[in-house]
């Protein structure tokens, strides 16, 4: 983590802060008290409290001068709080990106956070079919009276609530879809778009290869990860929609490749919290409920 507390980092508020210190655990196993209190140029004291606050809400571990994620290694965090990260900007890429999807048409949406906001924007759409492995995307749809929603079957993955496995691969090899809409872990020229999980990638090659037309949709923060394995290589990547803090010379370089890329400027009011999901939980989920409605204090 970088030492430097530019404007971006500081002043912030401490649900702000707590968050930050979530994005930051999606990229690094641990993070450590002097570091952040520098990054937000904040006290130690402040820095405690607030790592003491998310580990009381289960969303991190405690650990002799910091804290660490609660799963080793590539971690995972559960949906319901990835669905609070960066959710402005992800909500401003889902209203872009709903502008290449045309009623009638068939369309595949991954288990991301990004697709979920998709699938919202999505709900007044006509004679649409979305084909998904994911469960709180298809809750989203299912009382959308335009749209006829295909679950894929299989395993339960309770991190993501989403379904894998062969049952669902076999039935994908046989679908014909127009658009695929799916996020990522990571973005590289060289590998494509990229996830962690051995599973979702293997369904997520499936979807995109089932797809006339594979789309990217992430915010800013992926171009700079590496993803372990490629589910779809660059050149079958036919657009990206991403925010507009994207890195310009990586953006002006997918363009170069011939993919079409549009950046979305999010609102400053839709950086306040995610819609949530309504009825289909994940395990534990009612812990990091109250991030979102903690109280603003020092």
């Amino acid at each position: 983590m970088s030492s430097s507390n530019g404007p971006e980092n500081a002043n912030l508020t401490p649900t702000q802060r707590r968050q930050h210190v979530l994005e930051l655990l999606e990229t690094q196993e641990a993070v450590s008290v002097s570091e952040l209190a520098d990054h937000f140029a904040v006290s130690l004291v402040t820095v405690r409290n607030d790592l003491s606050e998310l580990a009381r809400q289960g969303l991190v571990a405690r650990v002799r001068g910091g804290a660490r994620t609660l799963q080793r290694g590539h971690s995972e965090l559960r949906f319901d709080i990835r669905l609070r990260l960066q959710s402005g900007e992800k909500r401003a890429i889902a209203r872009a990106a709903s502008a290449l999807v045309e009623d009638g048409e068939a369309i595949a949406l991954d288990c991301s956070t990004s697709a979920y906001y998709l699938a919202r924007e999505l709900r007044e759409r006509k004679e649409l079919v979305v084909v998904t492995n994911g469960l709180l995307i298809a809750e989203a749809l299912a009382d959308a009276a335009g749209i006829s929603v295909v679950v894929i079957g299989g395993m339960l993955r309770a991190a993501a609530m989403s379904t894998v496995g062969d049952l669902a691969v076999e039935v994908l090899r046989h679908t014909h879809i127009s658009k695929g809409f799916f996020g990522v872990r990571g973005v590289s020229l060289e590998r494509g778009l990229m996830d962690l999980n051995p599973d979702e990638v293997r369904i997520k090659r499936e979807l995109a290869a089932a797809c006339e037309q594979v789309v990217g949709i992430f915010d800013h923060t992926k171009w700079a990860r590496a993803g372990l394995l490629s589910f779809a290589p660059t050149e079958r990547v036919a657009a990206i929609v991403t925010d507009s803090g994207a890195p310009d010379e990586l953006v002006d370089a997918w363009r170069a490749r011939g993919v079409e890329v549009t950046t979305a400027e999010p609102e400053r009011s839709l950086r306040q919290g995610p819609d949530r999901p309504r009825r289909v939980r994940g395990p534990n989920s009612g812990l990091s409920d109250r991030v979102a409605a903690e109280r603003e204090q020092g």
